[in-house]
């Protein structure tokens, strides 16, 4: 008797294309990472043991980190090969505009709330954020921090790490050894993060002639490298709780840790954008919701 092929019922595929759009429109617009954002500030303040900021705090990173991953797609041009992202990108410049004045908004009807050493630190960040993505460099012809690839890496991690960790307890008084601890370990988390996508994008960099830390290394040593800077974090959390003992927060942290080592050794078979910006952004929501969860 034959084989026949088993047929989804026609709502199946539209649900599952409906479905599929949204997820697409929620990672694509930048509307998950600068959720990521958010729920890191908050992280922060709750491992600090610190009250939240305003509303009007987290529509400020909420709205910078919008504005900037939109502006950044919308003048990309090159990616990995079969990139959804970039496809998505091309078909949504528009929307790409409307994200990008809308995270703008955002920012402006946050800066009553700010100080003026925030807006020196802000000032900083914006103008780093703009040659992240614009050549404005003089090396040979004009080059983005992204063209550098250690540098490249090294500013992102700093950035997320300063707008995360710093900045939403910046006016508080707290423990100073506890939060040099948070904030290195803040670091090296996003350092992995960062990793893990120029190991995705290897092969495009290494044909623009990008030496990132992946290219230099080889893929193999880079996903060891990857390991071993999550080990680091593992023993920064340990450190933290002897600091100012708070085993629910350690718990938290080592159960993210362990995630992400299995995000990690997911992804060395799965390389699709879904994947990447679900899977290894999202290990920073999933780790302020454990650390708040068990906080």
């Amino acid at each position: 008797m034959p084989a026949t092929r088993y047929h989804h019922p026609p709502s199946y595929c539209i649900i599952n294309s409906v479905v599929k759009n949204i997820v697409a429109f929620f990672l694509f617009s930048s509307i998950f990472i600068s959720s990521c954002a958010v729920a890191f500030c908050v992280e922060t303040n709750v491992l600090l043991h610190l009250p939240l900021k305003s509303i009007s705090f987290y529509c400020f990173v909420f709205g910078t980190t919008l504005a900037q991953y939109n502006l950044h797609y919308l003048i990309k041009t090159t990616a990995v090969q079969h990139s959804q992202r970039l496809q998505w990108s091309f078909i949504n410049k528009t929307l790409h505009k409307i994200l990008l004045g809308t995270g703008i908004s955002l920012v402006l009807f946050s800066f009553l709330s700010f100080r003026l050493h925030h807006f020196i630190v802000l000032g900083v960040l914006g103008i780093v954020a703009f040659l992240y993505s614009y050549p404005l460099i003089p090396a040979g012809r004009k080059k983005r921090i992204k063209d550098f690839g250690l540098l490249k890496i090294m500013t992102l991690a700093l950035m997320w790490t300063i707008v995360t960790a710093w900045f939403p307890v910046v006016n508080f008084s707290f423990n100073r050894t506890l939060f040099s601890l948070i904030f290195f370990a803040r670091f090296v988390f996003m350092f992995v993060l960062c990793l893990l996508f120029d190991i995705r994008d290897i092969e495009i960099d290494r044909q623009e002639h990008i030496n990132t830390v992946a290219v230099r290394l080889g893929q193999t040593n880079s996903y060891r490298l990857a390991n071993y800077c999550l080990l680091l974090f593992v023993g920064l959390s340990l450190a933290c709780c002897y600091v100012s003992p708070d085993y629910g927060s350690l718990t938290a942290l080592l159960i993210s840790a362990g995630v992400t080592f299995a995000a990690i050794a997911f992804t060395k078979n799965a390389h699709s954008d879904f994947v990447y910006l679900a899977g290894i952004d999202g290990m920073m929501i999933v780790q302020a919701l454990l650390v708040v969860l068990f906080s």
